[in-house]
């Protein structure tokens, strides 16, 4: 997944991960989450800290890891600019060895699934293991139903003459969406493929109940009950 969510990415997608967004965002983690100040919130594939620096400007500790340096660079700089203390690791979900450590986990707009099955499944064993008793995770994912009804042969993010091209093919055998993503800026082409795991509202429940998550409920990107239809499929498990 080299160049996928790096400097390039953060170019194209500057115009839609926007202030507004954030905040709108940052606002459902603390209701569905049940936050309270100074809460301990491990960020799980935290990209450039959009989400990360805005938990702890609310005033919540906040460790973000992920696995792209540069986004974690950029994080780094925008925390240190706005006085916030926020602590970014450059590891991946089973690298990141924590017991009983954290109130609240967030795997936010689709960092989970990348891996394969057995991965994945070890991954939420080791989240529910670092999150203290009655601590939350979090799980923002693409809602399968809903991409698949509608998914289109390729999408095209256009920017000052540059472009984000990607070509989309579901791969039914192993239910995980293909993504051929090419990058055109400056007349410099960058290809960065990667796919990730479509997973129905069902199965990844189900997987959450294995890893030891009771209570876990859906929503959607409105925080209101999962629908097959909604936009996106959040899930919250507690421990």
């Amino acid at each position: 997944m080299k160049n996928t969510f790096d400097e390039l990415y953060l170019y194209f997608s500057a115009s839609y991960l926007t202030h507004e967004r954030t905040q709108k965002e940052c606002d459902l983690i603390e209701q569905l989450c049940r936050l309270k100040k100074g809460d301990h919130i491990l960020d799980i594939g935290c990209g450039h800290g959009r989400i990360a620096n805005e938990l702890a400007r609310r005033g919540y500790q906040v460790t973000g890891i992920d696995w792209s340096q540069s986004a974690l660079d950029l994080a780094a700089r925008n925390a240190h600019a706005d006085k916030l203390d926020v602590r970014y690791e450059n590891k991946n979900f089973l690298e990141a060895v924590w017991t009983d450590t954290f109130d609240c986990a967030l795997s936010w707009y689709t960092s989970f699934g990348y891996a394969d099955d057995e991965t994945s499944n070890s991954q939420l064993r080791e989240i529910y293991a670092s999150l203290k008793k009655g601590g939350r995770l979090l799980i923002d994912h693409i809602n399968r139903d809903r991409c698949l009804k509608a998914l289109p042969a390729s999408t095209i993010q256009e920017k000052d003459d540059n472009f984000m091209i990607d070509h989309f093919n579901y791969d039914t055998e192993n239910d995980r969406l293909q993504i051929r993503r090419r990058f055109i800026k400056s007349g410099v082409v960058t290809e960065a493929p990667y796919s990730i795991r479509l997973l129905p509202y069902t199965e990844i429940k189900g997987w959450m109940r294995q890893a030891g998550f009771n209570n876990i409920e859906g929503y959607n990107i409105q925080g209101q009950p999962y629908r097959i239809d909604g936009e996106r499929m959040i899930l919250i498990g507690v421990k």
